[in-house]
C-alpha cells in the first residue's frame, strides 16, 4: 500500500510544477530544467502553495462554522460520496480535510500566476507584458538565457527588427515572436532577407516579405474565387522562421530607415562589376559580391 507521505510529496510536486510553469518569475529559468532540479523547485513550491491552501482552508472552516456550517458545505457531501463508493471503507475527517486542501492547492496554481501578475503590474503601473520581459531582461546576463537575450529585450523596447546572420551568411531581418520551449531557437516573423558576400561580407537584401504579403492580400480581394484558404486577413504565422541559435552567428538591431545613410559612406567594392560577355561563366572565389551565389539565396518556399 502507497504511504500518504508518498501521494502527499506527489501532491506537492504536481501543483508546484504546474505553477512554476504559469508563474512570470519562475518559467524562464524552470524550462531550462531537467531531472532532480525540476522535481525539487516543484516540491518546494508546491509544498509552499500546500501552506498558503492551508491557511485559506482555515479561514473558509472559520467563516462556515460562524455562519452556523460548522462541517462546511463540501467536506459532508464529499465524504458521503466517499462512503457511497467504498462502503467498508473508513475514511477519517483529517483525510477529506487533505483532499479539499489540495484541491485549493490546485486551484491556487493554475489560477495564481495570472493573478499574482495583474496585482504587480498594478501596483507598479505597468502592462503585464513589460513586466515579463522586464524578468526576463533582468536574467538576460545569466546563464539561465541563452545568447542575443539582450537585443530580443532591446528588440522590443524599440521596437526594431532584427537582423539575424547565420552561420551559412544566410540574413533574416524581422521580429522575433517567441522562443522555443528550451529557449534554444527563435520563432521569427521576417521582413526581409538575403545573404551576406563572401569576402565583404556586404548585405544584400533578396526577397522582400512585407511586399509578397501585400500582393497576396490585394490578389485575395481582387480575386476572392481564387482564394483557397478563404483569408478576409493574411495569416502571417504562416511565414515564420525557426532559426537555432547555434546558427546564429551575429544579430543586430535593423533600422531600415537609416539604410541609405550607411549606404553612402560605405567603402566602394574591392571589385567591380564583371561585363556579361567576358565574366559571364566566372566561377571561382574572386566573385563581386553582387553576383555571388549562396545557396539559399531565395525564399521562394515561404512565399
Amino acid at each position: 500500500m502507497i504511504k500518504p507521505t508518498v501521494i502527499l510529496v506527489l501532491v506537492f510536486t504536481i501543483v508546484g510544477y504546474i505553477f512554476c510553469q504559469r508563474y512570470y518569475v519562475t518559467k524562464p529559468t524552470f524550462q531550462k530544467t531537467s531531472g532532480y532540479h525540476t522535481f525539487i523547485l516543484s516540491a518546494s513550491w508546491g509544498f509552499a502553495l500546500y501552506m498558503v491552501a492551508t491557511l485559506v482552508f482555515g479561514i473558509s472552516a472559520w467563516v462556515f462554522e460562524l455562519s452556523g456550517f460548522p462541517q462546511g458545505i463540501i467536506a459532508p457531501t464529499l465524504k458521503h460520496t466517499v462512503e457511497l463508493l467504498f462502503p467498508g471503507l473508513i475514511f477519517p475527517s483529517y483525510s477529506i480535510h487533505c483532499i479539499l486542501i489540495s484541491g485549493v492547492a490546485l486551484i491556487l496554481s493554475v489560477f495564481g500566476p495570472n493573478m499574482i501578475l495583474s496585482i504587480t503590474a498594478k501596483q507598479k503601473n505597468v502592462t503585464p507584458e513589460d513586466l515579463k520581459n522586464a524578468v526576463y531582461f533582468s536574467l538576460s546576463g545569466t546563464d539561465d538565457t541563452p545568447e542575443f537575450t539582450g537585443i530580443l529585450h532591446n528588440s522590443m523596447l524599440k521596437g526594431l527588427p532584427i537582423a539575424f546572420t547565420l552561420s551559412s551568411r544566410k540574413v533574416y531581418i524581422g521580429y522575433v515572436i517567441n522562443l522555443g520551449y528550451h529557449m534554444n531557437d527563435f520563432m521569427v516573423l521576417p521582413l526581409k532577407s538575403g545573404y551576406r558576400c563572401k569576402d565583404e561580407l556586404r548585405l544584400e537584401l533578396v526577397t522582400n516579405y512585407a511586399s509578397a504579403w501585400s500582393d497576396i492580400e490585394t490578389s485575395n480581394k481582387d480575386n476572392p474565387e481564387a482564394n483557397q484558404s478563404d483569408e478576409e486577413v493574411l495569416d502571417l504565422e504562416k511565414f515564420l522562421i525557426n532559426i537555432p541559435v547555434r546558427e546564429v552567428v551575429h544579430a543586430n538591431l535593423h533600422d531600415f530607415e537609416y539604410k541609405e545613410h550607411f549606404e553612402k559612406n560605405e567603402e566602394p567594392r574591392s571589385t567591380t562589376k564583371p561585363s556579361k560577355s567576358a565574366d559571364s561563366t566566372q566561377t571561382d572565389n574572386s566573385t563581386p559580391c553582387d553576383f555571388e551565389v549562396v545557396q539559399p539565396i531565395t525564399d521562394s518556399n515561404q512565399i
